[in-house]
């Protein structure tokens, strides 16, 4: 299957570019207070970032672009060596779960036909906080019709997309998860090993900051469930999680005016759908582009040394006697 975009913008979306930072003086406070973020320390850490990539030989294709590489800065408040070792796991994630973090097409039938039913997609205003918030009614999931992989990809497409805009780096994510009507037919497609990585990789290696978790409607039978998955995160993000019981304990929390329709908003769920896939498509080429890199796995270069050092070792003493 050939490129979905033409070599030109290929080169364009993996090459270093002058980066010229376009966030509004607002957010650029923000950025300062928040992440330690200032024009010379950015374009500062922009230049190791770069530097640290050609050098690495593991590395064979990357995005060199401002807006990429400042995921993994901001993620990490410029703290370089963590900020370059996100990198990495960020790149390996992909290579080792490519069925979870590749093909990220809006285009794509089967995405298409999951983000319609409202499994996840996001709202179109900001937050009181100003920050873009993932919606999911997860009871709309046929888990006849759609895979785990479906499931991830759904979600995958939309942090990617989203990431792009410069400001939701700084700012992070808000997230509203129904749980309404979801049963043990969808939840037992997931075995606890792909659950722990999932929830591994969402928090620790894709660059994003999760600030606000709203979990709706969660029934009786599933809080067993949720118990488990929040062992898996650290406190801080535990501590961002927030129960409700209903959308009436959800709007006190959550400001009426950004919610669908059905949830007391006035926009129905289906027209911010709509809006949310334009915005993928607007983005699709360089979402796509990310597909085009790669990192080698490191071989166990210690246990070989290790046992080349052992046989030179005992040739000597061989020698010896």
């Amino acid at each position: 299957m050939g490129s979905p975009f033409g070599a030109g913008e290929v080169s364009e979306v993996l090459g270093e570019d002058d980066y010229v930072c376009t966030l509004p003086m607002e957010v650029r406070k923000l950025a300062a207070r928040d992440l330690i973020e200032d024009d010379n320390t950015r374009t500062a850490a922009l230049q190791q970032m770069r530097l640290f990539v050609r050098r690495n030989q593991a590395i064979t294709k990357c995005r060199l672009d401002g807006n990429f590489l400042l995921r993994f800065l901001r993620m990490k408040k410029f703290r370089l060596r963590e900020s370059q070792e996100l990198l990495e796991k960020y790149l390996k994630m992909r290579v080792d779960q490519p069925h979870w973090f590749t093909r990220l097409d809006v285009r794509d039938p089967t995405l298409d036909r999951l983000i319609s039913t409202g499994y996840f997609f996001a709202l179109p205003e900001r937050d009181d906080s100003g920050r873009r918030v993932f919606f999911s009614v997860a009871g709309k999931m046929d888990p006849t019709q759609f895979t785990t992989s479906d499931q991830m990809r759904s979600m995958q497409i939309g942090f990617e997309s989203l990431l792009e805009d410069e400001e939701n780096q700084v700012r992070g994510f808000t997230y509203i998860f129904d749980e309404k009507d979801v049963g043990l037919s969808l939840i037992t497609l997931w075995s606890p090993s792909d659950v722990t990585k999932a929830f591994q990789c969402c928090e620790k290696t894709i660059p994003m900051r999760h600030k606000e978790i709203h979990i709706l409607n969660l029934p009786t039978a599933l809080f067993a469930v949720f118990e488990f998955a929040k062992t898996l995160l650290s406190d801080k993000i535990k501590n961002r999680f927030q129960i409700h019981s209903d959308e009436a304990r959800l709007r006190k929390n959550v400001p009426l005016r950004i919610l669908p329709k059905e949830y007391g908003g006035t926009v129905p769920m289906a027209d911010m759908i709509q809006m949310y896939k334009k915005e993928l498509l607007a983005v699709r080429g360089r979402v796509l582009m990310l597909d085009h890199m790669n990192i080698n796995k490191k071989p166990k270069t210690k246990k070989i040394e290790k046992a080349i050092n052992t046989i030179q070792r005992n040739f000597r003493k061989l020698d010896i006697d």
